[in-house]
């Protein structure tokens, strides 16, 4: 045991400053904490520091020595050089570090200790102010915000839920939106700063019996008893209104909220999967667009379960040579004469039950996960090596493959694509890469120069679904391609309406005019295909009526016949 006097505090003293707070601070903590006056050495030691050391004071004048006997001799070094440097550390830093400290029942557990500079008067280091916390124990507190975490969250919700069989009310879950950005363009001081401000401005305006706890990341979470529906968006109005300037930082930023709720015992009646259920919500409310709140619905959160569970099977057969994965050909034919001149390879899945699956709904998850580039790649080499196969027949068989905006991204994509074509030694010129999605693109100097790298390479550009999504006048002035494809939607009522007629009619002659041959999609009655060849002058046509898009085999066997 120490057994020296206590030492004194001067009135000028920072540790003598701080005290209240210090007191106020320990009061509620579990880790040992401590303040080390940088011009006298002497440091404040907790009430548990003192107790689980068996300290004769919670004053001490060496702090460095009377700690590092009860440290693992191996990680002393550790301690010693974190606290050198901490103490030529500047104002915005901080000093973390792990070592080994004796426990009050005798034992070495690994421990986290972390400090900071305190600044006075005229922006002179004061103080350093540190916290040692046991690694084995979950923290309670939130170090920014001094808000209780989501272990406490837990233990609070589950006490009401507990507290009465009646018990019902709405456990919410609020996200800010791309606070992120916030923290990179300002710094991460600015940003703690900020969230610090956040947490007190939310804390200010809901009712005095509900409490605010932080969770992971940008994530708050409260729970409130007998709310109905009505009263959680009436709160988070609250929310939205005080989120709108942040003025207590070194600048003014505006931020956003999104939130989910999902309601007791409706919905769920434990804790994990209410918040569970509250997150599913808020990640709904981005999805519709942020700064707004979303009530849990059992349908959409089977959705998003069901789309999950198929992201894992198809990063499974990914894993294993994408052996669930299967491509299709549609024909694709001379407009002037019904002649076949070329097939697309269309993607397709199988489920787990050895259903095939919609395009529409693996496709954009292939896309948004950044898997269709391993994809892209098989179905790459699968199509030129179907190609060959069908040039046995007919030498100039061209085959088109959807190229994403995601694959002209990767680096590797072109070398890929050049040492496909050089290993099965097909001509280039019977390739086509159809851009999809085309009105997503931002930067048309950098898709054209990707895709002229292929251009130039032999192989043919199209760009797919023309006349979707917007400015589509501006893609023929932007993208420099050999071919156009009219969606479908363009000639479903040509039949039946002369405006639909003159629409197409016009369009193909747009296109031609600026020197870009035209393949319609979509064709399913002969009469559609006469008008298309006879009046419009179309250069291909692709659809229904001149076939189904099929295996390799069963399209393989037509083209023979």
């Amino acid at each position: 045991m120490d057994t020296k006097a206590t030492p004194y505090i001067g009135e000028n003293s920072p540790l003598n400053r701080i005290t209240t707070y210090f007191n106020a601070l320990q009061s509620s903590a579990e880790e040992y904490l401590f303040v080390i006056d940088l011009e006298t050495e002497m440091a404040l030691l907790s009430d548990n520091f003192i107790r689980d050391f068996n300290f004769s004071s919670n004053v001490v004048d060496d702090f460095d020595n009377l700690v590092e006997p009860f440290i693992h001799y191996e990680d002393r070094e550790i301690f010693e050089d974190a606290l050198n440097a901490i103490r030529s550390a500047n104002a915005e830093e901080t000093v973390d570090c792990e070592f080994r400290l004796l426990s009050k029942d005798g034992e070495h557990g690994w421990v986290r200790m972390s400090m900071a500079i305190g600044m006075g008067e005229f922006e002179r280091p004061e103080f350093l102010s540190g916290v040692i916390a046991r690694m084995d124990i979950p923290v309670k507190a939130d170090n920014i915000t001094g808000l209780l975490k989501r272990n406490v969250f837990y233990a609070a919700l589950q006490q009401e839920l507990e507290s009465d069989p009646r018990a019902h009310g709405a456990v919410v879950v609020i996200g800010l939106d791309n606070f992120h950005v916030i923290t990179e363009t300002y710094g991460h001081r600015f940003g703690d700063t900020a969230l610090r401000q956040i947490a007190q401005n939310i804390t200010n305006v809901l009712p005095p019996d509900i409490k605010l706890y932080k969770l992971d990341g940008y994530m708050f979470g409260m729970f409130m008893p007998y709310a109905m529906p009505e009263e959680v968006e009436i709160i988070f109005s609250s929310v939205q209104l005080c989120m709108r300037e942040i003025r207590n930082v070194d600048d003014t930023i505006y931020c956003t909220a999104s939130a989910g709720a999902t309601f007791y015992p409706d919905d769920a009646k434990d804790v994990i999967t209410l918040a569970r259920y509250s997150e599913v919500a808020l990640e709904l409310a981005r999805k519709r667009g942020r700064d707004q709140i979303c009530f849990f619905e059992k349908e959409e959160y089977d959705r998003w379960r069901y789309d999950i569970g198929m992201q894992n099977l198809m990063q499974n057969s990914i894993a294993r040579g994408c052996e669930d994965f299967f491509l299709c050909y549609q024909p694709q034919v001379d407009a002037k004469d019904g002649r076949l001149v070329g097939a697309e390879a269309l993607l397709r899945w199988y489920d787990q039950d050895g259903s095939i699956v919609a395009p529409m709904q693996f496709i954009p998850m292939l896309e948004k996960s950044r898997m269709i580039i391993p994809v892209g790649h098989w179905i790459i080499e699968n199509a030129v090596i179907t190609a060959k196969k069908f040039q046995e027949f007919m030498p100039n068989f061209q085959m088109s493959v959807n190229i994403s905006l995601y694959q002209l991204e990767e680096r590797m994509f072109y070398p890929f694509v050049e040492d496909c074509v050089r290993r099965h030694a097909i001509d280039p010129t019977t390739l086509t890469f159809e851009l999809t999605e085309s009105h997503q693109i931002y930067d048309w100097d950098f898709v054209n120069k990707q895709f002229g790298e292929f251009h130039d390479l032999g192989i043919k550009i199209a760009m797919d679904d023309f006349g979707t999504g917007y400015s589509t006048i501006g893609f023929l002035k932007n993208f420099n391609c050999d071919l156009i494809k009219i969606d479908r939607m363009f000639v479903e009522n040509i039949l039946k309406s002369e405006y639909d007629r003159k629409l197409i009619k016009h369009m193909i002659m747009l296109c031609h005019a600026v020197g870009m041959e035209v393949c319609v999609e979509g064709i399913e009655q002969e009469g559609e295909y006469l008008y298309l060849r006879d009046e419009c002058g179309a250069d291909q046509i692709q659809g229904f009526f001149f076939g189904y898009p099929e295996t390799e085999d069963v399209f393989l066997e037509r083209f023979k016949k």
